[in-house]
């Protein structure tokens, strides 16, 4: 497989957008999700090369080993945790300012769902 699943998950996602806002007419979008998603792609094949270092693997979310995957453990707990500080601020900001408040929580609640899901696997695998 030339990248992994994560990525291909990540730039077809990209891709999906880009063709529901070309199907919009918003080219500019649609430009601007293409140009992400080719770009996440060559980040990904970048960093498959043979002679790639830890930190671009790690960036690029291109695991080569078991020592790869516990130092990515220990940046998207870093990043999880941001992410929920943030999104509790959004939160926040969207019921002062009556703006998105269903999304906003929405958001909150996957979160939640998906870090206790991760620490109850954590947790098991021990």
């Amino acid at each position: 497989m030339p990248v992994s699943i994560v990525n291909i998950v990540l730039v077809g996602t990209l891709l999906a957008g880009a063709i529901a806002t070309a199907l919009m007419h918003n080219w500019f979008s649609a430009f601007i999700l293409v140009a992400a998603g080719a770009a996440g792609l060559g980040a990904a094949l970048y960093a498959r090369r043979p002679d790639s270092r830890d930190i671009t693997r790690l960036n690029a979310i291109e695991y080569r080993d078991e020592r790869d995957r516990v130092l990515a453990t220990e940046g998207f707990a870093a990043v999880g945790a941001a992410a929920l500080i943030l999104s509790i601020i959004e939160v926040v900001l969207a019921t002062v300012f009556d703006q998105l408040v269903l999304l906003a929580c929405a958001q909150v609640v996957v979160l939640c769902i998906v870090w206790g899901i991760a620490n109850s696997i954590a947790a098991r695998r021990g």
